[in-house]
């Protein structure tokens, strides 16, 4: 609709047009018209804008709490492979002890006391005897070592690897050392009620 409609529908709708009143300034009531329906698409527009700023700001605080969460998590999560990764110790190296080929001494009685001033000992299960080589799988330390497996050996295979004392595999043996040297005269052998007595006695007062 132009303007010149607009006056023409204004002038046959006013009821004081035939009147002695003077008619209004239709030029002046169409501007205010067209101003004030231009201020509310104004206002309206604003508002939009408004609500559009509104959920731009909600939707970068959103953004910004999210971006706070996953970093949290990242440094406070597990740590990476890599950094949580460690090498686990190795386990203790066998225990090599020397048999002396001949007692070093004569033999004195096996007491608690005599037991008791051996710098090693300790309780184990024969898995291996060959020649001049034993290994013992150790089933109790009592002092002197952490180590798993214990080796005895002597230099000259014809020897016997202990006096009297003959070594099976699976069979347990009770051994006392000094300095890496095997204890003899008693002090080491083939595992029994009254050695292990004295052993128990020996290292646990």
């Amino acid at each position: 609709m132009n303007n010149d409609e607009l006056r023409a529908r204004l002038r046959a709708i006013d009821p004081v047009r035939t009147s002695h009143t003077p008619s209004p300034d239709l030029n002046r009531l169409l501007e205010a018209t067209m101003t004030a329906d231009a201020n509310a698409r104004s206002a309206n527009d604003g508002s939009g804008r408004r609500r559009h700023l509104m959920l731009a700001a909600a939707a970068a605080a959103v953004l910004a709490m999210g971006g706070g969460v996953a970093w949290a998590m990242t440094s406070t999560g597990s740590p990476s492979p890599s950094a949580s990764s460690t090498s686990s110790p190795s386990a203790a190296a066998p225990l090599t002890l020397t048999v002396p080929t001949a007692p070093a001494a004569k033999c004195a009685a096996v007491t608690v006391d005599r037991l008791g001033s051996k710098q090693t000992a300790f309780e184990g299960t024969a898995t291996s005897v060959k020649g001049n080589q034993v290994e013992l799988r150790v089933d109790h330390w009592y002092r002197g070592g952490d180590a798993p497996i214990v080796r005895l050996h002597n230099e000259r295979k014809l020897v016997p690897l202990l006096s009297g004392v003959k070594f099976t595999a699976g069979r347990h043996y009770l051994v006392t050392a000094n300095d890496g040297s095997v204890t003899q005269c008693g002090y080491s052998a083939e595992a029994n009620p009254k050695l292990r007595a004295l052993y128990d006695k020996a290292y646990t007062r």
